[in-house]
């Protein structure tokens, strides 16, 4: 049977994998390729070879930068966590993040998904409370109401009218910075400077204020 052992590893473990300079460095390096490569693909277009290869990496980059995005976020933690003078590093990481995950979910209405997710958690959570009692002496008549399709959906609409008041506004703003920090001009930026800070994290790191040898976290 196929054992996959790194599903046994604690995140402790995996953190730690990441607090070594070389890896941080070519997540940078690969992040800023990924960001701008709209930029590279347009330069190197007159060179045969390197022009497919951008191509290529543009056209995934649409779909793996969401992946690598959630990388660069989990990268960054574990640089501000272990490397508390590389501010640099670990604030571009997180950047770049947020502007590679937010190129996919900037295109979703981001109040009404989290209004919809909370009205489904808060509909199935009441049934699930509520059900075993439908039986019972007295309230079970009321209850068989309340947990009818008609009163879930009710009660689904009302929370999912709450969730889009309180939720809808603070989304959208976080919806509008993720389209300006993904737009392309933006991303282009991000991506030069992470290639730049990754080349720097390989050749000097203690230029941007890593301590080596690096430390990994404790294990939780």
């Amino acid at each position: 049977m196929l054992q996959l052992e790194f599903l046994d590893y604690d995140l402790g473990q995996i953190m730690g994998y990441f607090a070594n300079e070389w890896v941080v460095g070519w997540v940078l390096i690969i992040t800023g390729i990924i960001a701008a490569a709209w930029l590279l693909e347009t330069i190197t277009d007159p060179i045969p070879l390197l022009g497919s290869l951008f191509d290529i990496i543009k056209f995934l980059s649409i779909y793996l930068g969401f992946f690598i995005g959630a990388l660069d976020i989990l990268v960054g933690y574990v640089v501000w966590v272990t490397q508390p003078t590389a501010v640099i590093v670990a604030g571009v990481l997180i950047l770049a993040g947020f502007s590679l995950t937010m190129r996919i979910l900037s295109k979703f209405p981001l109040g009404a998904v989290f209004a919809f997710a909370a009205a489904i958690f808060v509909t199935f959570t009441i049934y699930g409370v509520l059900a075993p009692y439908a039986g019972a002496d007295y309230i079970g008549e009321y209850i068989t109401q309340i947990i009818s399709l008609k009163w879930m959906v009710v009660i689904g609409i009302i929370v999912f009218g709450i969730a889009y008041s309180l939720g809808g506004f603070l989304l959208s703003i976080m919806s509008l910075l993720g389209k300006i920090f993904s737009a392309t001009p933006i991303s282009i930026l991000i991506g030069l400077a992470c290639i730049g800070v990754g080349i720097v994290v390989l050749v000097m790191p203690g230029l941007v204020g890593i301590v080596l040898p690096w430390m990994p976290p404790p294990l939780p």
